[in-house]
């Protein structure tokens, strides 16, 4: 008998259908658990790995920033121009207003011994001139030997209310030097000066040969002292010798002596050389340095101490005022010194090297000059000169 239309069958099939649907859900359910937690892992895995990225990009990042710093550290600086240099450094007192622009002209060289023999000179009358006083027009070089002629003209009218005056060419002489001699370019030059954006006067470095042949507006370009320098190189000449003790026909030869100023009979100096050579460039800047430190004050006030050193630090000068004579011992005194120095014993004996130099009037000591070399740069020391 077929049980089909049994109730009880129908029961039972429920049951059974009802047991195998949650069989089926309990299997489910752990899969789906796994793969859930399989995806918060593999969530949990890429988060991970994100943050290991983050981290990988911060290290690099950092280690770009660091590098780009050493490598910062390590490229050249620009090296400063010379005219800014000289702000850290200069030997006279500022000139408020005061401008300077240079063009060089490197088809026209200029030996170097004989730019500083000029520029010693020329430095000397200007120092032995008020600070304040006008000049019209002024030349030095055009003695018979010279190489070099240094020009100042004065454009404006007498009346005029800025003039050039002894302070403008002095500052003038003194960075165009400075500005060859950092270049290593000795070439002719052309210098306008002005005084709050007025033009007062206008200076020229010229090759002797070349400056007679024509006024101060020809010859002399446009060119930079970078340019300049491309160009020309040392120039050097005789005597520029920079570690020698060697001499020249007619020239002092003994270590000591005494030289007696031509034009001042009773002005007696007496040297004595020793220690170590000097290169020729730094004596030069160095006396030339001192100049200038002297220019701004009175050729007839005492000279108590007056220190200078070249702009490069080799060479250092010291005067001083020593008492003893009658007759005082003033900063026209002390630059005429410097200048026979230069011109009528180192440079014929072409000497660079240590000396003193006692100064005597009527053969009673007033004064004493010493030149020293100088081991180190400057490091803070520089021009100081003072009086009673």
């Amino acid at each position: 008998m077929s049980r089909r239309g049994d109730p009880g069958y129908y029961y039972l099939f429920l049951l059974l259908a009802c047991l195998g649907a949650l069989t089926q859900q309990a299997l489910i359910l752990p899969y789906n658990n796994n793969n859930n937690n399989n995806n918060n892992n593999n969530n949990n895995n890429n988060n991970n790995n994100n943050n290991n990225n983050n981290n990988n990009n911060n290290n690099n990042n950092n280690s770009n920033a660091h590098n780009d710093a050493l490598l910062a550290s390590l490229e050249p600086t620009t090296p400063t121009p010379p005219h800014q240099q000289l702000d850290q450094h200069y030997p006279i007192p500022q000139i408020p207003g005061f401008g300077l622009s240079f063009a060089f002209d490197p088809r026209f060289p200029v030996p170097p011994l004989a730019l500083y023999r000029t520029t010693i000179q020329l430095m000397y009358e200007l120092a032995n001139r008020d600070w304040e006083s006008v000049i019209h027009a002024m030349a030095a070089g055009k003695e018979p030997g010279s190489k070099v002629v240094i020009l100042f003209v004065n454009p404006l009218s007498p009346t005029a209310p800025q003039q050039l005056q002894v302070m403008h060419c002095v500052a003038a002489l003194y960075r165009a030097v400075v500005a060859m001699t950092d270049g290593v370019v000795f070439c002719h030059l052309k210098c306008h000066m002005s005084v709050w954006e007025v033009e007062v006067g206008a200076m020229r470095v010229a090759p002797l040969e070349e400056a007679l042949g024509g006024g101060l507006g020809e010859g002399g370009g446009n060119g930079s002292l970078s340019d300049a320098a491309a160009v020309v190189g040392s120039g050097n000449d005789e005597g520029m010798l920079d570690n020698n003790t060697s001499t020249r026909k007619g020239g002092l030869k003994a270590d000591s002596g005494h030289m007696r100023d031509p034009n001042y009979p009773h002005f007696t100096l007496a040297y004595h050389f020793f220690g170590k050579a000097i290169p020729s460039k730094e004596v030069s800047m160095a006396i030339l340095e001192a100049m200038t430190t002297a220019a701004p004050f009175s050729s007839k006030v005492e000279c108590k101490e007056l220190l200078a050193m070249s702009p490069h630090g080799g060479c250092s000068i010291v005067i001083e005022s020593v008492g003893g004579a009658a007759t005082l011992f003033t900063y026209g005194w002390a630059t005429r010194a410097l200048k026979l120095l230069y011109q009528e014993l180192v440079v014929p004996q072409r000497r660079w090297g240590d000396l003193v130099l006692v100064l005597m009037w009527k053969e009673e000591r007033f004064g004493e000059l010493r030149m020293l070399r100088v081991a180190r740069g400057r490091n803070g020391i520089g021009a100081v000169a003072s009086e009673r």
